[in-house]
């Protein structure tokens, strides 16, 4: 598993990106991979009880058969779901992303801690880490 922490500031989400490609890069499900961590990442900001000194946790693994990502803040006041936008709003819909890219997903919730998670499915059944030890 990869993991980095950054700073819970929006200004970070595109270092989130640029993390997740590095990580990912070359992979068939990068692109699925890589906006489904920006919007739990962007969700992680957005709604957790950290401050602007706090950090969140972005955690990448390639199982056989998917690539599977972890988002971990310091909690907040709500559980994390799905919502439900108008045709006409701009925000609301990372979860909804993110639970149709994926094959799975979940969260673990508690008044300090949010982890959301997903698995993202591939054709591929070699690690990330092997790959890279083979290169």
């Amino acid at each position: 598993m990869t993991m980095r922490e950054f700073p819970a500031v929006l200004e970070e989400l595109g270092h989130v990106r640029h993390f997740v490609v590095g990580v990912v890069a070359g992979h068939p499900a990068a692109d699925d991979v890589v906006l489904a961590v920006s919007e739990l990442a962007a969700n992680a900001v957005e709604h957790s009880a950290a401050g602007r000194d706090d950090n969140f946790e972005v955690r990448i693994a390639h199982l056989p058969g998917a690539v599977r990502v972890e988002v971990h803040d310091h909690g907040g006041a709500g559980e994390p779901r799905l919502g439900r936008a108008g045709e006409e709003a701009t925000r609301g819909r990372g979860l909804f992303l993110v639970d149709h890219l994926s094959r799975t997903w979940g969260i673990s919730h508690q008044p300090d801690h949010t982890g959301v998670w997903c698995e993202i499915g591939c054709t591929c059944t070699d690690s990330l880490e092997h790959e890279r030890a083979a290169a």
